[in-house]
């Protein structure tokens, strides 16, 4: 994204986060807006419009926008930062004196923002954010697989389960590189969509079938409930199981320990493979909303 003068005068709050919050924060400073950086003590952020502040020195009732992380708030109002020595504690109190134009983004829903009276934009819920940052996800599991198997992917049995906008992307790239796919849906128009693909299509009702023959698992579904512990004990010693849902896990690490699984929690690994990338894809949505907002 090019220097503009976009969101001249805007004043934008970039709470916490990983690379992709420090992304968003520079697109935010190119395109004209002053930035307050929260969370962000072990950086330098030098540059003019630029102000590395703590949480409670925020101007809310100046700010045209406040953007959590893809993690969002958790339920004691913690923020994970990955540039902070110490966490970031945000008090609901502390947004009561927010205008209604004031734009609050984050990455997926929490309790303790949905406990909120003000609307929060769930950047991970709009079509095409999910789907350009399907691209690093997929790319992620390449490299996850390639660190932790001794196996080509090529002629290896994968097994991918939901086959939302991740699910596919990922299915399609194993698919390209040789792999033979399982899909895992019980969704009769995603099975169709599996076929026309070259995917083996399989109804999560019949996993037990096929799980003990697979290589590798990458879970996209976000549950805690859709998968029993006795389907979970077919997974062999050998199967590597990603787990990429945010949200409710099919598989704790305690429980994968428990039953000697090979697992990898994985929810953020477009932040992890190419921040770069993923966080130009936040930044462009969040600056185009601000820009409507604005109008």
């Amino acid at each position: 994204m090019k220097n503009s003068s976009m969101l001249n005068g805007s004043c934008i709050a970039i709470i916490g986060g990983d690379a992709r919050q420090k992304e968003i924060a520079n697109h935010c400073q190119l395109s004209g807006a002053n930035v307050y950086a929260v969370g962000f003590d072990q950086l330098s952020m030098t540059e003019p419009g630029f102000d590395k502040v703590d949480v409670y020195s925020l101007p809310y009732d100046q700010l045209d926008a406040i953007v959590f992380p893809v993690s969002g708030v958790s339920e004691n109002g913690e923020v994970r930062s990955s540039f902070s020595s110490k966490p970031v504690k945000i008090r609901k109190e502390d947004l009561n004196s927010l205008t209604n134009h004031c734009l609050i983004f984050s990455g997926i829903n929490t309790p303790w923002l949905e406990d909120l009276s003000h609307e929060v934009i769930c950047l991970m819920d709009e079509d095409d954010i999910a789907i350009q940052n399907s691209i690093p996800t997929a790319e992620g599991v390449l490299w996850l697989l390639l660190q932790h198997t001794d196996h080509t992917i090529h002629h290896s049995t994968m097994l991918v389960t939901g086959f939302g906008r991740v699910g596919m992307t990922v299915a399609r790239t194993l698919k390209a590189l040789g792999a033979h796919v399982i899909g895992g849906t019980s969704n009769r128009g995603e099975k169709a969509r599996m076929e026309e693909m070259g995917i083996e299509p399989l109804d999560l009702t019949e996993l037990a079938e096929k799980l003990p023959d697979c290589d590798a698992w990458i879970n996209t579904i976000p549950s805690d409930t859709i998968f029993p512990s006795e389907i979970l004990s077919l997974c062999s010693r050998e199967c590597l199981v990603i787990e990429l849902a945010s949200g409710p896990k099919a598989i704790t690490p305690k429980l994968a320990d428990s039953m000697g699984i090979r697992y990898i929690n994985a929810p953020s690994l477009p932040g992890l493979i190419a921040p770069k990338t993923a966080g130009f894809i936040l930044a462009k949505t969040i600056i185009e909303r601000i820009v409507q907002k604005r109008k």
